[in-house]
């Protein structure tokens, strides 16, 4: 719990001075995730209409939004690296980063790669629904299935809490391709993934607090959840690499002998 207060700590000290500019910026991204939502919703408000034509094209725009809110959300973790590491306000401009050259296919080859792996843990979860569902026994052992479903659901946290270095190893990791950043994350995090949910979860009070203020309050809490998490980040990139160098294995210097490396000089012939 020590470690888990130092880095709130040191976020709240990174905020200092600048939190009119994180939560500027956590307003609009969240202005511009609920607009681009807005507009994917459309698809299925005309579905089974007379609209057909209509709510294709709106199906269309969801997919299209769907894949640009990829590089967005990835941006707005990156501003809190950017952030962090300058000791700078929020850089509004960085929400866009990952649009940036070389950046856009990297990010979305990422993020795609791990919904499908967390699509592949979910499999049993969505068997056991629809196997439930069909059968009509999900209200006549609601409790159960409630059970059961939570822990089935657990293999797709494990894994989240795995990839959860993604945004951050995209950043620091130019030369990577998508599948070694997800390599990375998963090698980085083995040890640590029960520390990082124990992080989660301290912020669980402060999340039922912003639900009495009608959410407003997430404006503050999200950059206090993030820089924290940027913190918790830094600090096992600083140990991963600490291990690394360590591993990594000297050459002996082999010293001569002083007889062999300092050999006599044969005398001169005075004759």
């Amino acid at each position: 719990m020590g470690k888990i207060n130092d880095l709130k700590d040191q976020a709240l000290a990174t905020l200092k001075g600048k939190w009119g500019s994180f939560v500027g910026l956590t307003f609009i991204y969240l202005l511009i995730y609920t607009l681009f939502a807005f507009l994917s919703m459309f698809g299925t408000i005309f579905e089974g209409s007379s609209f057909t034509g209509l709510a294709a094209v709106f199906s269309f725009i969801g997919l299209v939004v769907a894949v640009l809110l990829i590089p967005i959300s990835y941006g707005y973790m990156v501003a809190y690296l950017h952030a962090s590491r300058q000791d700078l306000p929020a850089d509004i401009g960085d929400l866009f980063f990952g649009f940036r050259k070389g950046q856009f296919a990297r990010v979305l080859g990422a993020f795609i790669l791990l919904w499908l792996i967390l699509m592949v843990t979910m499999i049993p979860y969505i068997a056991f629904i629809g196997i439930m569902a069909v059968r009509g026994q999900m209200e006549d052992h609601f409790g159960l299935t409630v059970f059961i479903a939570i822990l089935l659901m657990i293999p797709m946290y494990v894994v989240a809490l795995a990839y959860a270095l993604v945004p951050f190893l995209l950043r620091d990791e130019p030369e990577l391709s998508a599948r070694e950043i997800l390599a990375k994350s998963r090698m980085m995090m083995q040890g640590h993934k029960w520390e990082l949910f124990i992080l989660m979860l301290s912020f669980i009070g402060w999340s039922f607090l912003c639900v009495f203020t009608l959410f407003i309050g997430y404006l503050w809490l999200a950059p206090y959840m993030c820089m924290t998490f940027t913190k918790y980040y830094e600090k096992l990139r600083a140990e991963y690499e600490g291990v690394a160098d360590e591993g990594t294995e000297q050459q002996p210097v082999v010293e001569e002998p002083a007889s062999v490396a300092e050999e006599p000089a044969p005398a001169e012939d005075n004759e």
